[in-house]
C-alpha cells in the first residue's frame, strides 16, 4: 500500500525533485487524480450504508458527513417490514407532495435529498424505526503524513488490541492504516496493513480486523501509520502515474515520459474497472436487476 506520505515520495523519486515545492505540487496533482478516479464509477467500494433512526412527525434527516450521492432505494424498517421509497423527481413534485403539512404515516412514499438532508413523504409518524440508506462516500483530500513515533508492545493473535509504547495516538487516526514492520527477528510483525477501528488512548487502539501475524509480548517493533487512498491496494501506484503524466506534459514537459505515464495509467484504469467495476463474477452486462416492487393487491389473480 501506498500512504500518503508513501505516495509524494515516490513522486519526489521519479520526478528526481524532492523539494517542499514539488513535493507540495505532488500533494494537488495526486489528489486531483484521485477524485478524477472516484468520479468515473460507482465503485463498489466506494458504497456505504447509512442507518437513521426516526423520530415521531419529523420528516427531515442529516445525512452522514460524508455523503456523496445516493446509490440505491432507501427504505425504512418497521418491526420486520421493509418500505421502500421512490424519489421525488424534481423540487416542484415535492413541493406538490407536501401541500398538506399535516400527512403523516409508519409507510413512506417518497424521499427527496436537499442540503445534505434526506426528507420522507408522507412525513413520519412514529419514532425508533430505521431509515437504510445506501450511499456512496464523498472522499477528503490527503494531507496527513505518517505516524511513526514510539514503538508496538503488544499484540495478540486474532485479536484486535494494539498496545504501544511511547506513542501519542489520538481518536483522530482512527480509519488511518497501521503497518508493523516485518523482520526475522522475534517480536517483529508481519509487514500488513490493517485498518485502525478507533483509538482508546494515547497507547492502545483496535483493528477493524484481528492482527494475523505472531503476537508480540512485551516488544519493541518498529511500525507506520498511514493516511492512504480509497483505491484498492494494488491499484495505489495510478495516482502517482497520472500525476506523472501531467508533470510532464506541463509543467516539465517531457513528451516521451508524459506518454510512457500516460499509457501506464490508462493501462492500470481499464485494469481497475475490469475488476472492481462491478459485483457481478458474470462476464454478461446486464443492463438492470432492478424491478419496481409491485403491490399485488392491485392486480386481478385469475
Amino acid at each position: 500500500m501506498l500512504s500518503y506520505t508513501g505516495l509524494r515520495n515516490l513522486f519526489g523519486d521519479l520526478t528526481n525533485d524532492a523539494s517542499s515545492a514539488n513535493l507540495t505540487l505532488a500533494d494537488t496533482l495526486i489528489n486531483n487524480v484521485i477524485r478524477k478516479i472516484l468520479r468515473k464509477v460507482n465503485w463498489p467500494f466506494l458504497e456505504r450504508t447509512a442507518s437513521i433512526t426516526t423520530v415521531a412527525s419529523q420528516q427531515d434527516y442529516d445525512l452522514p458527513y460524508n455523503f456523496r450521492k445516493i446509490l440505491a432505494t432507501p427504505y425504512l424498517t418497521v418491526s420486520s417490514t421493509q418500505y421502500p421509497m421512490k424519489e421525488s423527481p424534481t423540487r416542484e413534485h415535492w413541493n406538490w407532495l407536501n401541500q398538506t403539512t399535516t400527512t403523516t404515516s409508519d409507510i413512506p412514499e417518497y424521499f427527496y435529498i436537499f442540503n445534505k438532508q434526506i426528507s420522507i413523504y408522507p412525513t413520519l409518524s412514529s419514532a425508533s424505526n430505521t431509515i437504510t440508506v445506501p450511499y456512496l462516500i464523498r472522499v477528503k483530500d490527503l494531507s496527513v503524513a505518517d505516524y511513526t513515533t514510539g514503538t508496538i508492545t503488544t499484540t495478540a493473535a486474532s485479536d484486535e488490541t494494539v498496545v504501544g509504547s511511547g506513542t501519542s495516538w489520538t481518536a483522530q487516526m482512527a480509519n488511518r492504516y497501521l503497518r508493523i514492520t516485518d523482520g526475522d527477528a522475534a517480536g517483529s510483525g508481519d509487514g500488513e496493513w490493517y485498518e485502525i477501528a478507533s483509538v482508546t488512548d494515547g497507547t492502545n487502539l483496535e483493528l477493524q480486523e484481528a492482527y494475523a501475524g505472531t503476537a508480540i509480548t512485551a516488544g519493541s517493533a518498529a511500525y507506520a501509520m498511514g493516511q492512504m487512498p480509497e483505491l484498492p491496494e494494488e491499484f495505489h501506484i495510478l495516482p502517482v502515474n497520472g500525476a506523472l503524466q501531467t508533470y510532464f506534459t506541463s509543467i516539465k514537459p517531457e513528451r516521451a515520459r508524459a506518454q510512457d505515464y500516460g499509457a501506464l495509467f490508462q493501462e492500470g484504469m481499464r485494469d481497475l474497472l475490469k475488476d472492481h467495476g462491478g459485483k457481478s463474477t458474470s462476464p454478461a452486462i446486464i443492463d438492470s436487476l432492478v424491478q419496481e416492487v409491485r403491490n399485488p393487491n392491485l392486480f386481478v389473480e385469475l
